[in-house]
C-alpha cells in the first residue's frame, strides 16, 4: 500500500537552489535546499523538522541552474509565504535529514 499518494495539483520540476526558511513572524531562519518546484509549491530538504500546518517565510538565497536539475524555474519565488503540508525523515541524509513539502499561499492580487 502506498502511504504517500500524489496530491499535487501542479506539475513539479527538479530545481536546485539554496533557501532560507523560518516560521512566520520568527526572527531565526534555517538553511535549506530545494529538490523540486512548481507553480503551487516546492519540496526541499532541511535540517529541522517543520510542523505540518505551520506557516513558513521562504527566501531564495542562491540558485544552481547548472546542476543536474532541469533548469525549469516557473514557481521559483524570491520570497513567499507557504504552508507546510508534510515533513518526514529522509533515509541516509545526514546534513539535511528531513524532506518538506510546502504549498504557496495565493497572492491577493
Amino acid at each position: 500500500m502506498n502511504i504517500h499518494t500524489e496530491k499535487r495539483t501542479c506539475e513539479r520540476h527538479c530545481y536546485s537552489a539554496d533557501i532560507a526558511v523560518s516560521y512566520f513572524n520568527k526572527e531565526h531562519s534555517y538553511d535549506a535546499h530545494t529538490l523540486n518546484i512548481g507553480t503551487g509549491g516546492m519540496c526541499f530538504k532541511s535540517n529541522l523538522f517543520l510542523q505540518p500546518g505551520a506557516t513558513l517565510y521562504v527566501r531564495l538565497k542562491e540558485t544552481h541552474p547548472n546542476s543536474s536539475c532541469s533548469g525549469f524555474c516557473e514557481g521559483l519565488r524570491l520570497v513567499t509565504l507557504a504552508e507546510v503540508k508534510w515533513c518526514r525523515e529522509m533515509n541516509g541524509a545526514e546534513a539535511f535529514p528531513y524532506g518538506v513539502g510546502i504549498k504557496y499561499f495565493e497572492s491577493a492580487y
